[in-house]
Formats: C-alpha cells, sequence, structure tokens
C-alpha cells in the first residue's frame, strides 16, 4: 500500500484529489501544507524540494520508498487502488475518459462560475465583460499586469478577434520548461483557467504557420475564424 507526503498550499483543489483517492484506497498520506513543514513560496524553492521535484510545482508527492510525483491526477492514480484506476483496461480507459472529460470540459466553466462563490479563487469578469471589445482588450492587459513576475521565463502574443458581442481572445506563450508555469503560484491561477491549454509541437507546420501569424498580427487564423482587432505583447 501506498505511503508518503503530499506537498501543498492549504486548501489547495487540486491537492483534494489525492488526498479523495487516498481516502478510499487506503494509503497512507501525510499533508504538508503549513510551516514548518512546508512553506509555499519557500519550500518548493530550495534545492533539496527541487532536486526531487524539478519544476517546484505543487501538489507534489514524495513516497516512504523515494517516488517522486507532481500533476495532480498521477498522484491521484497512484493513490487509488483498482476500484478507482479501474479492475480492466476497458474500466481504465473510462476513467481515463472522465478525468479528461473533468479536466477539459468542468474545471474551466466551473473556475469562472462557482469557485468564486466558493472563495477558492478571485471572481473573474471574463465571462461578462466579452461582450464589448475594449473590455474584452482589458482583460489581457489585467491577465499581464497579474503576471509581471513571470516576465522573465515567458514570452505571450496575445490577440483580440472579432468585434463588440462577438469577440474571442487566443494567444501563443512561450515558457521556461515544458509545463504550464501558471501552477506555480496561486497568484498566477485568477485567469488561466478560463482559456483552453494546447501545447504545439515545435516541428509542425501548424505551429510555424501560427507562431507567424501570432507574432506578425495578421494572417488567415484559420483556427479562430474572425479578423484580428489588436493585441497585445507579454515581455
Amino acid at each position: 500500500m501506498a505511503a508518503g507526503t503530499l506537498y501543498t498550499y492549504p486548501e489547495n483543489w487540486r491537492a483534494f484529489k489525492a488526498q479523495i483517492a487516498a481516502q478510499y484506497s487506503g494509503a497512507r498520506l501525510k499533508v504538508a501544507s503549513n510551516p514548518p513543514a512546508f512553506t509555499f513560496g519557500q519550500t518548493n524553492r530550495t534545492p533539496a524540494f527541487l532536486n526531487n521535484f524539478p519544476l517546484g510545482k505543487v501538489p507534489a508527492y514524495q513516497g516512504d520508498d523515494g517516488l517522486c510525483l507532481f500533476e495532480s491526477n498521477a498522484i491521484a492514480y497512484y493513490l487509488s487502488n483498482d476500484a478507482l484506476r479501474g479492475a480492466t483496461p476497458q474500466a481504465a480507459a473510462q476513467v481515463l475518459q472522465w478525468v479528461s472529460f473533468a479536466d477539459s470540459e468542468i474545471i474551466p466553466p466551473a473556475s469562472a462560475w462557482v469557485f468564486p462563490t466558493l472563495g477558492i479563487m478571485q471572481f473573474n469578469k471574463q465571462v461578462y465583460e466579452l461582450e464589448q471589445t475594449f473590455k474584452s482588450c482589458n482583460l489581457i492587459t489585467g491577465m499581464f499586469q497579474r503576471l509581471d513576475k513571470l516576465r522573465k521565463n515567458a514570452f505571450a502574443s496575445v490577440l483580440l478577434f472579432g468585434g463588440n458581442n462577438d469577440s474571442s481572445i487566443s494567444g501563443i506563450w512561450v515558457f521556461r520548461g515544458q509545463e504550464l508555469a501558471f501552477t506555480l503560484s496561486p497568484d498566477w491561477q485568477i485567469d488561466y483557467e478560463s482559456y483552453d491549454w494546447r501545447k504545439l509541437d515545435p516541428n509542425s507546420d501548424e505551429c510555424k504557420t501560427m507562431v507567424k501569424e501570432y507574432f506578425a498580427w495578421e494572417g488567415e487564423f484559420k483556427h479562430v475564424g474572425k479578423p484580428v482587432n489588436q493585441g497585445k505583447v507579454f515581455k
């Protein structure tokens, strides 16, 4: 049976996945979320922590046997039993299906509508402000301002498409590392879950075309289907 420590900050809903899985499976899980065991922004930046978790992300799990895992779904999967994971390949595929569905279809709207009422995250005005072009542009500006400390580790070209009552926001982000950087700090998570994220293959023609169009602010933008209104650069 799995046994180990889960590092996270207090009331991190992503960490709840692992805690729930452990409750059902009987895995022995210690939660380190408060000083002196763990201080977010300090402990996860120490050499000892980064040696086990190079990205410094939480939740992070360290087993008593030395196994180190990050990403909440992977941790929850490891701490589960066969009843939760799926006892057959077919059942396991169905579990993965619904986990993926929740990540892509439930969490984004829940983040924008439900979580603020529960006090889990600040209210996000995006769902209301997209009706007006100038307010939509302010959404981009506000996000950039809240991500000010990320400027040394990221670059982005974000565009506003369409006009009043028919606008959308889309962009290209470049980060250091292979994962989204927003989860490294609670302060950076206010906006990012309101958007859908997809990792591009830098060797693909699609990626080369999109980078060219977003950096030049002109092109067909076939995946959007609306004309470019204006844009902003994060650097």
